[in-house]
């Protein structure tokens, strides 16, 4: 029997590890909008690139 298809959202939060993905969003376009020290905009973009990593590898595997 045939899985059902997931929308993007849901596909996106499956792969990615779901709310942890979207609470980074949020604290990526809250850094672009008010002033944060560095080395935190250094550390949120390597979990986005963690996560992005993660998520390239879930889909190859599929």
């Amino acid at each position: 029997m045939e899985k059902p298809k997931l929308t993007s959202i849901e596909a996106r939060r499956d792969r990615t590890g779901g709310i942890v993905r979207d609470k980074l969003d949020v604290l990526m376009e809250d850094m672009r909008r008010e002033a944060v020290p560095p080395h935190l905009v250094k550390l949120a973009i390597e979990l986005q690139a963690a996560l992005d990593e993660k998520q390239t590898s879930a889909e190859t595997e599929t």
